[in-house]
């Protein structure tokens, strides 16, 4: 019994000893365990995803997916330069960015040579057309004063964008073996982009805060989130209708202003920052505005403006404006005044006040009320007082490399200004100048550049009418310009506008007037001043481009693709001129090489409608 008691109890005890975990299973090491710190366990930890994401973004880059972010791409030959179209996409929705204007030059620059970046943004770039642009006009004029000099005038400003994303160019320009950086910007810092908005949240406005969220755009992983997004939502982004900028409005003394101007300054200061290093130096410029005939375009009363004082203001207001409207200005200005006393932050009020002190020829008044009158435009598309200081500023206290030109200076002095205030002479609406507006900068510049350079001082600049000669701006181009500009006024932010509605019937009665006008003869001059100008300079591509467009304009549809061809031959990766292209041998009756044409647009940007539209007629045509 004894024996077979033990050995039945052996037996328990091996079967229970099987099943109980023993010392070295208990002891397993954990994760953290097989290192001998711990703490690399969990940097580990919070590392992998950041991995694992830097992994995902190299092997989208390998396989080339996405667009590129740089400001300049290389052409076919791997020699030359053109600027990037693509480029704004990292900003802003593809429907609504705009594109730099196609330049076109080499990488290396020539012994010799002074190469010239133009910075800054739509009145920079010569909008309407860029053609036509300050720009333009000073290539022209160094090369007419210096002849036995190489200069390179290249316009890398844009529509649309603003200091922060000008810097980005800047520095890419730096690359570049630049001379000297002519930056004329600040219409755009405060409303747009990077400008703080009334009506949602907004995170810190630090530069350094912004300039984290710009390089994030720039990541392959980012882009294709946005494409994912994209596709999966149907939304867009707000309507940018008259109702939107009314919500965006913001007081002069609006202390979300300050970081604005902040980071302007900062913006500024290091864009001459990356000139030093690359051997370049910097001219600075003030912006000019058009101060006599552009209303503002917003206007807010001031913060704890009471129901019975804004009836007391709403009545004289009324009044001022009633006797002014019967050029009754005395009576008008006395309303004003007593308007004024209960609140004189309303930017539309202080115009009107400028205007009554004009026509009494109170002119000190009348200046410093149309230049307060654009301070405290509360839709601000002009630059205003302290931006232009600040370049002011920013340019006298950045060493012997940095210049100032003050562009608003000259505007104000030039026979163009009535009464030295710059308006409808210098400039098309509020910023955009006219054709002798970009002369007149053009003018100005050319003696900031000659000492720049340690050249002799320029003798008398090219003239106007020598300069719409080498350019080819006729009467034909002058009308296309107008209309531009009356397409633009017709919409948002401008509507709210004093007197928007008598404007736009005066431009559209101006264009009327001139199409009942327009004569045969007018036509054959303007193709024979473009005939000389592409004789003159025939690989100048933005004279072809627009040839292009007047031949197309008188019918010769045929001519019109000669001339479209030269530019694709030079700029083949530019989208739009495929597209102008293929319409030009569409409408010539050539569908077969027009096909080539738009399939080559959509290959460049498959969500072109206008390329995918024109292909099916041209297949039509075909069949």
């Amino acid at each position: 019994m004894g024996k077979r008691s033990r050995s039945k109890e052996s037996r328990k005890a091996a079967l229970d000893a099987a099943h109980k975990p023993t010392d070295v299973a208990r002891q397993r090491p954990t994760a953290s365990q097989h290192f001998k710190h711990p703490w690399l366990a969990r940097l580990i930890a919070v590392a992998m995803p950041f991995l694992l994401l830097g992994l995902i973004e190299l092997t989208l880059r390998v396989c080339g997916y996405g667009y590129s972010t740089k400001f300049f791409e290389e052409t076919g030959d791997g020699k030359t330069l053109t600027t990037n179209w693509k480029f704004a996409w990292q900003f802003y929705p593809r429907k609504t960015a705009t594109s730099p204007t196609p330049i076109l030059f080499a990488k290396e620059k020539a012994p010799g040579a002074k190469r010239i970046f133009i910075l800054g943004e739509s009145a920079a770039a010569g909008t309407p057309d860029p053609a036509f642009g300050f720009a333009r006009m000073l290539e022209l004029m160094l090369r007419e004063q210096y002849p036995t000099n190489h200069f390179e005038v290249l316009n890398v400003a844009m529509r649309g964008i603003d200091s922060h994303i000008i810097r980005r160019i800047a520095a890419e320009c730096a690359g570049l073996s630049p001379d000297l950086f002519v930056v004329y910007m600040g219409n755009n810092d405060m409303i747009g982009l990077h400008a703080p908005s009334p009506e949602e949240f907004t995170l810190p406005s630090g530069v350094r805060w912004l300039r984290f969220k710009l390089a994030v755009r720039r990541l392959k992983l980012v882009q294709l989130g946005g494409s994912m997004l994209a596709k999966l939502s149907s939304k867009e982004g707000p309507k940018q209708d008259m109702e939107f900028f009314r919500r965006q409005r913001l007081a002069f003394d609006d202390p979300r202003r300050e970081p604005v101007y902040r980071n302007f300054e900062i913006n500024l200061r290091d864009i001459c920052g990356v000139a030093g290093p690359a051997g370049a130096q910097v001219l600075v410029c003030s912006v000019g505005v058009n101060l006599r005939d552009f209303p503002p375009l917003g206007s807010l009363h001031r913060r704890g403006f009471s129901a019975e004082e804004l009836a007391r203001w709403d009545k004289l207001y009324a009044e001022g404006a009633a006797a002014e409207s019967a050029r009754n200005f005395t009576s008008a200005r006395a309303s004003y005044e007593a308007a004024a006393q209960i609140d004189n932050h309303f930017a539309e009020l202080l115009f009107r006040m400028a205007r009554c002190y004009e026509a009494a020829g109170r002119l000190d008044e009348a200046r410093r009320y149309f230049s307060l009158a654009r301070d405290w435009d509360a839709i601000q598309f002009r630059t205003d007082t302290r931006l232009n200081d600040a370049a002011r500023s920013v340019a006298t206290n950045s060493g012997a490399r940095v210049r100032f030109a003050d562009i608003e200076k000259r505007c104000a002095e030039s026979p163009l200004a009535q009464n030295g205030m710059p308006g409808a002479a210098i400039f098309q609406e509020h910023v955009h100048f006219k054709f002798d507006g970009d002369h007149l900068v053009a003018s100005s510049l050319l003696g900031e550049v000659a000492s720049v350079f340690a050249l002799a001082a320029p003798s008398k600049p090219l003239s106007r009418d020598d300069c719409a000669r080498h350019l080819a701006y006729t009467a034909v181009d002058d009308f296309n310009v107008r209309s531009s500009i009356a397409r633009l006024t017709s919409n948002p932010p401008f509507l709210d506008q004093l007197e928007h509605s008598l404007r736009r019937a005066m431009l559209e009665g101006e264009l009327k007037e001139r199409t009942r006008q327009a004569t045969t003869q007018m036509f054959e001059q303007a193709l024979v001043t473009y005939r000389q100008a592409v004789a003159a300079r025939p690989d100048d591509w933005m004279l072809r481009y627009n040839f292009g467009n007047l031949l197309s304009q008188v019918g010769n549809k045929r001519a019109a693709a000669n001339e479209f061809a030269e530019v694709v031959k030079r700029l083949p990766g530019q989208r739009a001129f495929r597209l102008a292209y293929g319409n030009a041998l569409l409408e010539s009756g050539q569908p077969r090489e027009a096909v080539a044409q738009f399939e080559a647009a959509l290959k460049l940007d498959p969500q072109l409608k206008a390329a995918a539209e024109g292909l099916a007629a041209a297949r039509s045509r075909m069949r």
